[in-house]
This record gives C-alpha cells, structure tokens and sequence, in this order.
C-alpha cells in the first residue's frame, strides 16, 4: 500500500470513527417534569397494543420512559397501563397528573411477575407489550415489532434490541444451550455489529421488551408463570411454553431498539437477588433441560466458535455480489430475493457481501435484514476499531457451508480476497447470463474497438474460469446450459436457476378499459437503451402513421437527462423508476420489448406474462422461455420494425388475439413459478452439500 493510500485509509476510518452511530438518552431530572404537560394520544377503548409497565419507585426513570413513548410511534393504537406496586416515593403524585393512562394501585408489593399478570387481566389489545420502566424506546420500537407478526406465520412473541447506556449492546435476543446454559446474544458488542442487526428466530428474549397476543389460540389470555414468583425466569419460561406448548417462533427484532438502564428496575420487596435466580434456575432446567442438547461451543480447526447459528438448518450460505442487489430494479437482483426466500423458508442461515455501499443501497441493506439475511458492513467497535467487510468475511468462513458468488467480475474480486482462506467450503458460481455473449451480440448495434474486443475475450475466459473451478454452475435456463457445456463445462455440474414469478397475480381490468404500451427496464443495461432507442425512433413512427393516439409509458430507473429531454413527449411519456408497477401493468394494454441483443431470460417478459399483459418481443426477448409466437406473445425478428409496428397494430385493435394470449399467460410461467424453482434452487444446495 502506498504512503497516501495508507493515509486516505486513516483519514477514512478517523471520520467514520468520529460518526459511530449513538442511540440517544433524553434522561431529563424531575424538575423538567413537573411542568411538563404529556400528551400520549391514548385510544382507552379500542387499542391495538396494551402497553404494560409494572413500576416499584424510580419515578424519574418512569417519567422518562414515558416521554420517549410519547415521542415515537405515535400511529399505532394504543393504551398504557401502569401497575404501581405500592412505591414509596413520588411515583403516584406524578401518575395521578399524567392523562389518559390506566393505573392500577396496589395496597401492597405484589412482586414483577404477579403485576404483569395483573396487567395482562386489565388489557383490552389485541398484543401485549411488556416494558421496563428503566427504558427509553426509539423510533419505531413498536411498530417494527409488530411487522414481525405481519410477516411470519407462527410468530410467538418479538424481543428488542436492548442497549446500555453506554451505547453497547445487552442483548440480541437469547440462546439456550445443553444443561439449559443461557447466552445473551451480542453482549458489549458494538450495537451496529452485522451478526446481531438481522431479523432472527432465537429461544427467547427479555421481557424488558417483549411484544406477543393477549390471547392464545383457544382464547385465554397469555399469562407468566407463577410458579417462579416474585420474577427471574418468568419470561425466559414464558417464551418455552410458547415454543413448544402452542407451536410459536420467537423472533429478535434488531429494528425496535430500547435503551435499558439495567439493574435499575425492582423485582419488588424481594429476598436476595442470586438466591432467587438460583431457586428459579433450577426449576426452569427442571420443567425444561430436555429440549436442550446443542453444545455451546463448537471445534472447528481447533478453534472455538460460540454456537450462534444453532437454530438453523445447515447448509449455512455466503452469497457474494458485485453490488447490493435492489429487487425492484433489475431482474437479476429480483432473481436472488426469490432465492433469499426459498431458502429463508426452509430455515437457512444467509449471509450477504458486497465490495462496498452507498447511500441508496440503505434502504436495501435494511430490507434484507428484515428477511433474516445477515449483510456484512464496516462497523465501529466500543474500543473505536474499524472492522472491515472482508475481515468480517473471513473471520466467518470457518461457520460457512456453500458460497454462491455472481457474475464474472463478482467471481474476480472475491477469489482473490477468499481464495487462501477456503477450506472446505463449496462453491457456486452464478453466470445469472453469459456476459461475453451478451456483448458479441452487441457488436451489431454499438461501434466496438480492439480494447473492447480484448476486454470481452477477458471476461469470456474469466466466466469459464470462474466455472470450472466451482463445484456447480447456476445457468438462468438451459440455452445457457447447453452453451458452455459445449464450450468445455462438465454439463452435471450445471443447474438451470431461473427467473422467479407469481402465478396468482390477478388481471384487473379487460381490454376496452386499457390504453397504451408499456416498455419497462433499467437503463443501466445497454440493451434496454438500444430497445427503446429502436422502438421510438423505427418503430412507433410506422405505428403512428396508421394510429396516432396510441402512446408509450416508460418505466426503469436511470435514463440519461439526454435521452428523456430527446424522448419525452405526449407519445412517449418518460416516467422514470416507480415504487409500484401494478397501476401500468394494470392499464397498459400491450407490453412492448424490442430486444435486439442480450443474454439470458428476460425479468421482463416474465412480469408481464405475471400481469397477464399480451406481449409483443423479439428472439432474444423470450429466448430462454420457450414462448411459442401466437400463443404466448407475438414475436417478430430482430430488426424488423415495420413486422413489430403491425404486431402492435394488430394485437392493439384485435381482442379476440389480446384475450388469447392474456389466457395463455399463467401457462407459460408456470415454469419459471415458485414452485418449480424453489425445487431447483434446494435441488442444487442438496446436490453439493450432503450434510
């Protein structure tokens, strides 16, 4: 490295050290409260959420809990019920002034565990939602919860992400080992580390923050044991009797973050505290040591490595990219999301890295997170060290089963930072479609240099590189398949994985109420600026010699200003990247796509077969589809555009055709359904990993 680069690096890491994300503390005195006016938007008849804080004194810390209530989620219905359990101090003065909020006061010490039972009998949500009062929540601490019961089926209770005061983690959810031993996931660890910032199935969490139903499925209410009075143990029992009494997952929720000032809240007028944990342990490994056998640790190359992923179905899986995949942008990156989720279904621990980020890959980072993907990112740690994503990479192989990598220059970057550490580890190398192929075919439509020649013979033999050193091969369809098989590749090693689409998406509207063409695709990819460059200036104006008033709508994100300045217009209206496509699928009356050259199966014209919108394309628009012209889509050849101007024509104006190919739609794509490629997505994991 040379001395500036090294420099640049540490001015680098200085400013991402002095910008180390910090949860805040509103932890105002009691002066501040005692004209200060609350205002909990409470709905006391109808709540979503009951929110129920047992309190023993430490009224400041209540106060405060309330306020940062107060602050965040604000939209979500609900009531607050405060279980006084007979404090001595200020507690019921500043209660009796706070509006709205339900109080139960009880004339003697009750104890933790009886005042949550106590809270739970006085609740009218639909969740219960147990707070500590030595807590300040965050944005969107509730309502990120729950999202958990929203998404998955069979959800028990959803935990927090709980944080010291000193902006360290306290717990990531919890694990029970054999002989019932407990690990607090994450403990002192940076709070942004990647291993504890995912959405995750564990064995319980704390009920300093735990959300779960009021009611169970037979209709009673759910409720703590009191068999492990005055408290410890109670939750921990709780979450067991949820698992494997009514069949419910306990998922920990990273997105809903407490801030827990821990040993401040009371467990009542108790006895000593390590005899109470003590007598408790017992009966809880009593009632449940059985259903736990896993070892905390396990040896790999004489190493230790805590048990973390003990919850999850082996094969573990790295997947590796050139770039942070965005599912609603490229086919491609739509492609690995149904992968994500076949193999998140069947209980599979998925880790994701990418080179490097920028600012609009957030809002994806945050989005595979919430699916359960663990995404490799630099993070500060508490003593201010830089961890980086190849060392955090590394630093994980040992736990690693299959690694899937994509694309040629995805293959490139990561061979050369993994290739001395792999040991045994299989490798999967995904073409997602021949990018020399791609390229050669471009030759016809775009003026081409001798560096770029050389440039393509480079990533031609990088692909089959990257191919014959993997131990299998993932083709988008078997065009492909039969390609580099001829060209050298064991054609065993090579698995069609193709193109993911829903079968069940219904058609809305009929053809008299549709108007105009839909083009849609990311103009990122060259092809897709050549195919709107031909449909505009070859092919619509013959279209509008015979009928003016049909226009385009253009969808897709990232065309030049130079293009949309030369193209807008009342005919060929340029709207850009949208959040939903359903609206153009749904009034558009036919899909255009007048692909010249490319590679691999179209995401596009899967999307419109989805839509049940007939389809005017070319060769290489349903190469790898097996679409049959007339039955499936009206297909013209390349570069004919006055044959493609009458196919718009006709299929415009002719709705006995429009309805054909609208019905044969679902029988097209029911190859490239969820049913057919999750079976070969798991078909490839179990071929290369026999456990």
């Amino acid at each position: 490295m040379g001395i500036k680069r090294f420099f640049k690096n540490k001015i680098k890491n200085y400013k991402f050290i002095k910008n180390k994300r910090k949860v805040k503390i509103n932890h105002f005195d009691l002066d501040f409260f005692k004209s200060y006016e609350f205002n909990l938007n409470i709905d006391s008849h109808t709540p979503e959420v009951s929110i129920i804080i047992p309190v023993y004194n430490q009224i400041r810390y209540t106060l405060n809990c309330l306020y940062t209530i107060e602050q965040h989620d604000k939209n979500i219905s609900k009531e607050i019920i405060i279980i006084n359990d007979n404090s001595s101090d200020e507690t019921l003065e500043y209660l009796n002034k706070i509006k709205g909020i339900t109080i139960i006061n009880n004339v003697e010490n009750l104890g933790f565990l009886r005042n949550v039972n106590k809270g739970i009998q006085a609740s009218k949500g639909e969740y219960i939602y147990l707070l500590n009062n030595d807590t300040e929540v965050q944005e969107n601490y509730l309502g990120s919860l729950l999202e958990v019961f929203a998404a998955k089926e069979n959800v028990g209770a959803v935990g927090s992400k709980m944080i010291f005061g000193d902006n360290t983690l306290q717990e990531a959810g919890c694990l029970i080992f054999k002989d019932c031993e407990i690990v607090n996931l994450g403990r002192f660890n940076s709070i942004d580390h990647p291993s504890f910032n995912f959405l995750r199935k564990v064995d319980y969490c704390s009920g300093c923050s735990l959300l779960f139903k009021r009611l169970d499925i037979e209709g009673n209410l759910n409720s703590l044991d009191e068999e492990f009075l005055p408290a410890y143990y109670e939750e921990t029992d709780f979450c067991q009797r949820l698992k494997y009494v009514q069949n419910l997952d306990i998922y920990y929720q990273p997105k809903s973050e407490i801030l827990h000032f821990e040993n401040i809240s009371y467990t009542g007028k108790s006895s000593n505290k390590e005899q109470l944990l003590e007598k408790n342990a017992k009966k809880f490994k009593e009632r449940w040591n059985s259903r736990f056998e896993g070892e905390k640790f396990l040896e790999i190359n004489r190493k230790k490595y805590l048990n973390i992923d003990k919850n999850y179905k082996k094969p573990t899986i790295l997947f590796l990219e050139e770039s942070m995949p965005k599912y609603d942008q490229d086919s491609g990156s739509r492609r690995l999301d149904e992968i994500f989720k076949i193999l998140i279904a069947n209980n599979h621990k998925i880790l994701l890295g990418v080179p490097e980020f920028n600012e609009t890959d957030k809002k994806y980072i945050a989005y595979c997170e919430s699916l359960g993907i663990e995404v490799f990112q630099d993070f500060v740690t508490p003593k201010n060290k830089v961890v980086k994503i190849n060392d955090q990479i590394i630093e994980k192989l040992a736990l690693i089963d299959l690694i899937w990598i994509f694309r040629p220059n995805g293959f490139k970057h990561w061979n050369k930072i993994l290739k001395n550490h792999i040991t045994n580890q299989k490798i999967i190398y995904d073409m997602v479609d021949l990018h020399y192929l791609r390229v050669e075919r471009e030759k016809e439509y775009m003026p081409t240099t001798p560096k770029m020649e050389r440039k393509n013979l480079k990533t031609k033999k990088l692909e089959y590189t990257a191919m014959k050193n993997s131990d299998a091969v993932a083709a988008i369809s078997n065009v492909e398949k039969e390609i580099v098989s001829e060209n050298g590749i064991d054609i065993k090693k090579v698995h069609v994985v193709s193109n993911f689409h829903i079968l069940d998406k219904v058609n809305k509207n009929g053809f008299s109420d549709r108007k105009g063409l839909l083009f849609i695709g990311g103009f990122r990819h060259l092809p897709n600026i050549d195919a709107l460059k031909f449909l505009v200036e070859d092919i619509m104006p013959l279209v509008w010699k015979k009928d003016a008033s049909i226009f385009v709508n253009v969808i897709g994100p990232e065309l030049s200003e130079d293009l949309i300045s030369k193209y807008n217009s009342d005919k060929v209206r340029i709207l850009g990247y949208q959040k939903s496509v359903d609206e153009w699928f749904d009034s558009s009356r036919v899909f255009v796509a007048p692909l010249r050259y490319g590679a691999g199966v179209k995401g596009k014209i899967g999307q419109a077969l989805e839509y049940e919108l007939p389809i005017v394309t070319t060769p290489i628009g349903v190469e790898g589809m097996n679409l049959q012209h007339d039955v499936h889509a009206l297909v013209s050849d390349i570069n004919d555009a006055q044959t493609f101007a009458n196919h718009i024509l006709d299929l415009y104006s002719n709705e006995e055709m429009w309805n054909k190919l609208k019905n044969n739609s679902k029988q097209a794509l029911y190859p490239f359904s969820r049913e057919v490629q999750g079976k070969n997505v798991l078909n490839l994991i179990s071929d290369l990993y026999k456990g």
